[in-house]
C-alpha cells in the first residue's frame, strides 16, 4: 500500500494545476499537505467561511453549492478527482463562495494557503500556472453565464450531462453510464430550471434514443447525438469542446 506521502505526490502529478510544478515546489506541497477522508454528506467547506487552504480532490465527488434562507439551492458543479476548491480564498483572503459537501465517500488533499502563497512567490512558473487555472475558471464561468441566459433548458441539460459524464463514467460498448448519482433535483439546480421542466426534457431525450434511465443512473446511448443537442442553440465554443472532451491520459480526466 502506498504511503500517504506517495499518494499525495501521485495525485498532484495528475492534477493539471500542479502537474508541471518544479520538483522543489512539489516536495514543499507534499511536506505540508494532508490527505483527508470525508463521509457521504460531510461538509469540507461552508459558504461564507473564512478558509485558508486549497482542497485537491483525489477520490469520489464533492458538490459545490449555495443554499439561500428561502431554501433555494444553486448547485455550481460537481468536483471530481483532479479538481480543486479554495484557490480564491487562499489568494484573495475572502470567504468561501460555496459549500463543498461530499457525495458518497470522498477524499481530498488539503494544502494550507500559506504554503500555496509561499510556493507561488518562490517559483514564477507556479504563479503562472495558478493564473492560467484562474483564467480557465473565469472562461468557464463566462460560458455558464451565457448558458443560463441564452440557452434553452434542453441545451443546458445536454451540456451539463456531457460535462458530468466527462471522465466520470464507465462504458459498456457505446453506452456511457454516469456514476455520480446525480438526481433530477441536482440537475434542475445546476441548470436553474424547474424539476418538472427537467423531467420533461429528459423524457424527450429518452424518446429520441439519446438517453435512457437505469435504476438511479442516466445512461448516454448516443454521445454524438447529445453533442448535437448541446449545439442546437449555437455552435459549441472551443471552451465548451475543451470541457466536454477527456483530458490528457497523464492527467485526471476531470482535472481543471
Amino acid at each position: 500500500m502506498k504511503s500517504q506521502s506517495a499518494q499525495v505526490r501521485a495525485a498532484l502529478e495528475k492534477t493539471r494545476v500542479t502537474a508541471g510544478w518544479p520538483e522543489a515546489a512539489i516536495q514543499e506541497l507534499c511536506a505540508n499537505a494532508e490527505l483527508r477522508l470525508y463521509g457521504d454528506g460531510e461538509r469540507a467547506v461552508s459558504a461564507g467561511e473564512k478558509i485558508d487552504a486549497v482542497w485537491f480532490v483525489t477520490d469520489g465527488a464533492f458538490l459545490l453549492s449555495r443554499t439561500w434562507k428561502n431554501g433555494r439551492r444553486f448547485l455550481y458543479t460537481f468536483l471530481r478527482p483532479g479538481q480543486a476548491t479554495g484557490v480564491l480564498p487562499a489568494f484573495d483572503n475572502e470567504p468561501a463562495a460555496f459549500d463543498a459537501i461530499a457525495r458518497g465517500g470522498a477524499a481530498a488533499i488539503v494544502v494550507p494557503g500559506e504554503t500555496m502563497r509561499a510556493i507561488a512567490k518562490q517559483h514564477s512558473e507556479v504563479a503562472m500556472q495558478v493564473i492560467a487555472f484562474l483564467c480557465r475558471r473565469t472562461r468557464t464561468d463566462y460560458e455558464a453565464i451565457e448558458l443560463h441566459a441564452m440557452n434553452s433548458v434542453r441545451c443546458r441539460i445536454a451540456k451539463t450531462i456531457l460535462w458530468i459524464a466527462r471522465g466520470q463514467s464507465t462504458g459498456n460498448g457505446q453506452e456511457v453510464v454516469i456514476d455520480s448519482r446525480i438526481s433530477q433535483e441536482d440537475l434542475a439546480d445546476i441548470v436553474c430550471a424547474a424539476r418538472q421542466s427537467v423531467n420533461r426534457e429528459l423524457r424527450r431525450l429518452m424518446r429520441e434514443g439519446v438517453l435512457k434511465q437505469r435504476y438511479r443512473t442516466l445512461v448516454i446511448l448516443d454521445r454524438e447525438g447529445l453533442l448535437r443537442v448541446a449545439g442546437e442553440d449555437e455552435a459549441l465554443s472551443s471552451i465548451a469542446h475543451t470541457k466536454l472532451n477527456p483530458a490528457s491520459v497523464s492527467l485526471y480526466p476531470t482535472s481543471d
